[in-house]
């Protein structure tokens, strides 16, 4: 579903900065996939790469074995508005629009019909607990359910990927549970191929498989197996190994 190869990036300057070196991945579908890393590992840089944001230096990024990085402009705004589900650590919902108009914003950028637009979304908000506040404004919602209001505006249109960076990171513990549950329970009963960026352990636990990055290179990857508990140590022992400041490792453990 997706394919990485060889993947660089280096940014220019009076002092070129080496941001990713080499690397190679793939993902299949409906796999959800953690990436971790101390701080300036890379990690958003790959996700952002993947997203179309950056540009590659060399290498290719391959979604369903199309390379988005050589589309035209107006045909990259319609492949990322159709095939890619984006969720922010800060949200970015739109104060002007209500949680219903927020969640169905891709599906009116296609036209879509007034009656399958409220119909998905009220579908998604059922799922995702948040039926009560569709007609609320974003400053009259919790962070959590602002959170769980932009996963049903990155899955309302059914993507092939969904990219997330750091969607727990402002967010306190219950409704980072809350949220990367749903997250799990929609990669699970919708197939959605999902990619996490995270420096959180309890959130990458939520996934299939983490992948470490560490100097813009894959350090290693881990599987989750029959018990969570023990993924969740092996994240741990992980990061513990690769290093970091205090702000990469979690101080918690569950």
């Amino acid at each position: 579903m997706l394919q990485i190869k060889q993947l660089n990036k280096v940014y220019e300057g009076k002092l070129p900065f080496r941001a990713l070196t080499d690397i190679n991945l793939q993902v299949d579908k409906g796999e959800f996939i953690s990436i971790m890393g101390p701080s300036g590992s890379g990690k958003t840089t790959l996700l952002n790469t993947i997203s179309t944001i950056d540009e590659p230096t060399s290498g290719e990024v391959l979604i369903s074995g199309e390379n988005p990085h050589r589309l035209s402009h107006n045909k990259l705004a319609k492949f990322r508005r159709r095939e890619l589900g984006f969720v922010f650590q800060d949200f970015n919902l739109l104060h002007t629009l209500t949680v219903e108009e927020n969640i169905v914003l891709p599906l009116t950028l296609d036209n879509y019909p007034v009656k399958e637009m409220s119909k998905r979304a009220k579908e998604l908000a059922e799922i995702l607990g948040i039926q009560e506040i569709l007609s609320k404004r974003t400053y009259e919602i919790s962070g959590g359910q602002a959170q769980r209001a932009a996963v049903a505006r990155a899955m309302i249109h059914n993507p092939k990927l969904v990219l997330a960076d750091e969607p727990t990171g402002n967010l306190d513990s219950k409704a980072s549970k809350d949220v990367m549950e749903r997250l799990a329970y929609m990669n699970k009963e919708e197939e959605t191929t999902l990619l996490l960026v995270t420096h959180e352990a309890q959130a990458a636990m939520y996934s299939d498989r983490v992948i470490f990055i560490r100097d813009g290179k894959l350090y290693s990857e881990i599987h989750r197996g029959d018990k969570q508990q023990v993924f969740f140590q092996q994240i741990i022992d992980t990061l513990s190994l690769m290093g970091g400041d205090g702000y990469d490792l979690p101080k918690v453990r569950p």
